[in-house]
Formats: structure tokens, C-alpha cells, sequence
């Protein structure tokens, strides 16, 4: 279907605060909000640190029949609706759309998270760690979940109860869940335009979450050597971009955007917040770990986004860098924006969220759709944390120390994961008719 969408609606929970008022101000002062990990004991662990969200958000017990139980849960809930008020859905003074031209699409983790439930259990039968998953008896295994500790409560929902919540609540009878991992925020809401554009809704919540601040997760990724180790510094750890950084650092949270039609939205009275231009995808298909040194998927994925968009090059005046503070990752993001902007690129303001709230895997990409829509609406692009020491091979214009006032039309949003799944969105200041 022809005609715009719109962003009408923004919620987020992170490290840097409960509410996306709360998460603007922290990251526009560019403080740090990594800290040492406080959920459970990190002795033996290569790292220590992570960026553990604040407090608890006021979520209901219940969303109509499902409990609102755990952390994703809690925080993917309260995203979804910190949005839906800002639009104006939901409640008393709900919005004249039928159930059936409503959807939810959300993307999580929470299968790597019961893998881990299903480890550690088995860890209580085989101290060892030794695990051969065909020769285990699962019954044998039902007793020790008790012995979980702060896992145990993951046990106790899914990402389909969560989705179903949300749907509960914005009255929607279309639902899609998503797993593309650090990819993940960005392809809920590439879902969710498709569903728009296709016809088959005028509304749609995308939400993205993750919470694997976990023994088994930390871990996976300490065997890997991807996590920072600067434990005795933890708000100088993520450092995209910088020379010293030493991997990325954990983060946990979620973030949900309202998506319209625009003439959906002008109809029932409601101000857009900005335009969700377009959306790119594209596959390194290189190595399960690592990008494609040369960023040749990367540059395609944001190519796309900038086409689908109906915009060109010179359009976009600012980049929400997926920046993890990796150096594989920073490199080939930074060649990768050479391939798409070339002599541009030095004048194009460029901050990493990350270095401020930690990597929220599926919910990264949604944060930064909502950093983005800020971005445009305020006309302020936030600083990265720690950046102290250039790095010749991230030859970039970071935006560091404090917040700069920009005149920015068009955002890039990226967001790369695990396996060469790429995922960028373009969000463009909205101006009215």
C-alpha cells in the first residue's frame, strides 16, 4: 500500500533507566551505566561486568490470562506499553481500528536462556559439565530446576506468553516472533513495516528484548573471548570504536515502537514522532562468529535500507552505529560505512549506543530505532562513551564527550548479528503532510 509510516509511539528499558525519558537523559550525558554484575556471583568468570537495568519497572501481575513473571517479560511489557500510551492505544480513549488490523512482532532470545536452564540442571547430575544431551533423562533432570537460583524464574514463561501479553493489551488478533539474534530489533520492525505495507494492518507494536546477563550466556561468550575483562573499570568498558577497546560488554533490556499508516494516524488525531523510511537485510554467510571483514554485507544491508526507503546517500545526516567494541565488528562496520557513504563519510556524525547501556542482543537494534526517532525529533545526537584513543582502522566522525545539536533529516540504524544477519533501518524526521 503507498503512503508513509509512521513512529507514534516509543518505549524503552534499559540500563540507563525505566522509561525513555529516563534512557534519553542518561545517554545525552553520555554516562556510562555498565557496572559490576549483581544478579549472581561472576567469581570464576572472565568478566564481571554488565549493564543490569535499574530497579524494576511498574508492570500489572496479569495481562488478561498471562502473568507477567521474570525479567524479560517484565521489561519487554513495560516497553510495549510505555509506547502504547504515547499513541494513545489501549485503555478508556482506545483508537477506532478493528482487532483484525492489529499485530504485535516481537523478538527475543529466550530459547538460548532455556538452554541454559536445561545446562545447569544437567550440571546437578554431571558436576563435571560433560554434557551428552541424548543419554539424559529429562525426568531426572525436573527436580534440580529448583536448584537454578535466579534462572529458575525463566523457566516460568516464553517469548510466546510475552508476545501474547502485548497482544492482550493492544487488542491485537496478528502476532509474529522473531529470532535473528543481535539483528533481531531491527527485523521485527522490518516485519512490521511489511505487514503495513502489504495491507494486512494499520497498527503494529515491534518490540524487541533481551536478558542474557546469565552464567551460561557470560560464559559462552568469555570461551569466545568477545566480552571486555575490564572489570576493575566497568564504566570504561565498552569503548566502540577506540583503540583499547576489548570486546563488548552485556546488556539487558527491550524497546517497542509504535508503527502506522499515516494516514491512519492523522485520521484518529495523533502527532508522529518520525517516519520509519525504510528497512534493509542481507547475509554475510562468512563465519558463525565474526563479520565479513571486507563488510560487503553490512554496506548491502544499509544500501537497501536507504533505497527502501526512497531516499538517497546524502539524505542521511547521522549513524547509529551497531558499535559492540569489538575489533572485528568496529572495523568492518567503519569499512563497511566507507562502501556506502565514501568521501561523505568524515562529515556524518556517528555514536554507539552501546557504549553507554552494554549489548542488548535482540533489543539492540530496537533501542536504536528509538534513539533514532529521538535523534530527529529533538535534533541532538547523544555521545559515545569512552571514546579516548582513535583507532586508525575506525577512521569515523564520533561524536564523543557531549551531545551535539545537528541538523539531521535521516538516520541509519545497524544492527549485525551472530551468523552474518544483517538488519539496518532508515528513520527520517517527520514534517507533516
Amino acid at each position: 500500500m503507498a503512503g508513509r509510516i509512521v513512529i507514534t509511539g516509543t518505549g524503552m528499558v534499559t540500563a540507563a533507566g525505566i522509561g525513555v525519558d529516563a534512557c534519553w537523559e542518561t545517554l545525552c550525558r553520555g554516562e556510562s551505566a555498565i557496572g559490576p554484575v549483581t544478579l549472581w556471583d561472576p567469581t570464576g568468570m572472565d568478566s564481571h561486568i554488565a549493564g543490569e537495568v535499574p530497579g524494576w519497572p511498574d508492570v500489572p501481575e496479569a495481562i488478561g490470562p498471562y502473568e507477567i513473571t521474570g525479567r524479560p517479560m517484565s521489561f519487554g511489557v513495560y516497553a510495549a506499553l510505555e509506547a502504547m500510551a504515547e499513541a494513545g492505544i489501549g485503555g478508556d480513549n482506545d483508537i477506532d481500528v478493528p482487532p483484525s488490523r492489529r499485530a504485535v512482532v516481537a523478538a527475543g532470545g529466550f530459547d538460548d536462556q532455556m538452554l541454559g536452564i536445561l545446562a545447569r540442571a544437567a550440571d546437578a547430575l554431571t558436576p563435571a559439565g560433560q554434557h551428552d544431551f541424548d543419554d539424559v533423562d529429562i525426568d531426572a533432570l525436573l527436580p534440580h530446576f529448583g536448584d537454578v537460583g535466579a534462572l529458575a524464574e525463566m523457566a516460568r514463561y516464553s517469548q510466546v506468553q510475552l508476545m501474547q501479553a502485548v497482544a492482550h493489551a493492544m487488542k491485537a488478533r496478528q502476532t509474529l516472533a522473531v529470532s535473528t539474534a543481535c539483528a533481531g530489533g531491527n527485523t521485527a520492525i522490518g516485519d512490521a513495516i511489511c505487514m503495513l505495507r502489504r495491507g494486512e494492518a494499520d497498527v503494529v507494536l515491534a518490540l524487541g528484548v533481551d536478558t542474557l546477563i546469565t552464567r551460561e550466556m557470560m560464559g559462552g561468550f568469555c570461551n569466545l573471548t568477545a566480552l571486555s575483562t575490564r572489570n576493575d573499570e566497568p564504566a570504561r568498558a565498552s569503548r566502540p570504536f577506540d583503540a583499547n577497546r576489548d570486546g563488548f560488554v552485556m546488556g539487558e533490556g527491550a524497546a517497542a515502537v509504535i508503527l502506522e499508516r499515516e494516514e491512519v494516524a492523522l485520521a484518529r488525531g495523533a502527532t508522529p514522532i518520525a517516519v520509519l523510511a525504510g528497512v534493509g537485510h542481507s547475509s554475510d554467510a562468512f563465519r558463525l562468529t565474526a563479520p565479513h571483514p571486507a563488510g560487503t554485507g553490512m554496506a548491502l544491508s544499509m544500501q537497501r535500507a536507504i533505497d527502501d526507503g526512497g531516499m538517497v546517500n546524502t539524505d542521511i545526516g547521522y549513524i547509529n552505529a551497531h558499535g559492540t567494541s569489538t575489533a572485528a565488528n568496529d572495523t568492518a562496520e567503519t569499512t563497511a560505512l566507507g562502501l556506502v557513504f565514501g568521501d561523505r563519510l568524515p562529515g556524518i556524525p556517528v555514536s554507539g549506543t552501546k557504549s553507554i547501556i552494554g549489548h542488548l542482543i535482540h533489543g539492540a537494534g530496537a533501542v536504536g530505532t528509538v534513539v533514532a526517532a529521538k535523534t530527529v525529533q529533538q535534533q541532538l545526537v547523544h555521545p559515545t562513551a569512552n571514546y579516548e584513543t582513535p583507532d586508525p582502522a575506525c577512521d569515523l566522525n564520533i561524536v564523543a564527550g557531549a551531545a551535539e545539536k545537528a541538523d539531521v533529516d535521516g538516520v541509519l540504524v545497524n544492527a549485525f548479528g551472530f551468523g552474518g544477519q544483517n538488519a539496518t533501518v532508515a528513520v527520517r524526521r517527520w514534517a507533516g503532510t
